[in-house]
């Protein structure tokens, strides 16, 4: 599984650069993008991602192709390390009904990035594989790489019913184990004019190598949670709100509670430019340095896009 999933990351890399190529250009029209990341959890630990893009072709959002610079600093208690990172990044059409996106590039020492492929129609239909450093202590230090790759799939049912699923495989460069991965979403719209919708998130994960490394992993995990969504279009500006209430269980385990909270606000497109905010907060567990399965982490993310 290690060899086909780095084979088909590379694979992603070769033909990128020449997907990218067919996207015309608009009039040589370019763009600078900046995405910071900044993410913690209650055991100490942090991450943090600083990134700026030059769009080297920009037709629209959907048709761009250009290079990223990333500096990325992890951090624990009496622990710290630091990444540079380049990426070729892009997105453009596959074909008349299929849209891809991705960055391709490395640390240094690996190939790392993440690949997205998705079909126009109703019935939304992605393949993607994401691969980056693992981001614990040891992961980091000794430079083990994690993979996942799957398909998800979004069904409408009707004027207020929807519902969507995921599935995939992870793969952890240390070690012998395999995660499978399978997720659903079931939305109801209650007040489609106001924004606002009942949802239910329910995922599952199984490990084939339990407690392996320094990262969770339990034989299996599974969590639900009923979610109420919000949102809303004012002055131009987009608002997101989604707060969430569930159970969460792991195979030795009793079960708790989990929560959610996210939040995010879109500025209007001005002069072909645009700022996007996101933070949110999780209590879905890990295994911390003290060695315990308690866990919560908060994350804030920061976007702004200039075209000229």
């Amino acid at each position: 599984m290690k060899r086909c999933m780095l084979t088909a990351a590379l694979a992603l890399a070769a033909v990128a650069p020449a997907a990218m190529a067919q996207t015309p250009p608009d009039e040589g029209k370019q763009a600078v993008r900046t995405d910071v990341w900044v993410g913690s959890d209650a055991d100490g630990n942090e991450a943090r991602k600083l990134a700026l893009g030059w769009d080297i072709e920009h037709r629209d959002i959907e048709h761009w192709w250009g290079v990223k610079v990333e500096h990325a600093r992890f951090s624990g208690r009496g622990w710290h390390d630091g990444q540079d990172r380049l990426f070729l990044s892009g997105a453009g059409d596959a074909g008349s009904q299929w849209q891809w996106e991705g960055d391709v590039g490395t640390n240094g020492d690996d190939l790392i990035g993440r690949a997205s492929i998705h079909s126009r129609d109703a019935y939304r239909k992605e393949f993607f594989i994401e691969r980056d450093v693992l981001e614990t202590r040891n992961g980091v230090a000794q430079g083990w790489v994690q993979t996942f790759a799957g398909a998800g799939i979004d069904v409408p049912m009707g004027d207020r019913w929807s519902a969507s699923g995921v599935a995939g495989v992870q793969d952890f460069d240390v070690g012998d184990n395999r995660r499978t991965h399978l997720r659903g979403n079931l939305v109801f719209a209650v007040a489609p004019e106001q924004g606002l919708s009942l949802q239910l998130r329910t995922r599952y994960y199984r490990n084939s190598e339990p407690r392996e490394a320094d990262y969770y992993s339990p034989r299996w995990y599974g969590e639900a949670l009923g979610v109420v969504g919000w949102r809303r279009y004012v002055g131009g500006y987009q608002y997101t709100a989604r707060a969430g209430l569930g159970r969460q269980r792991s195979a030795g385990d009793s079960s708790r509670r989990a929560r959610m909270l996210e939040v995010g606000m879109e500025t209007p497109r001005w002069k072909n430019a645009w700022l996007r905010l996101d933070a949110g907060y999780t209590d879905t567990p890990v295994l911390t340095d003290t060695g315990t399965d308690s866990y919560s982490y908060r994350y804030t993310r920061l976007q702004a896009f200039v075209a000229f």
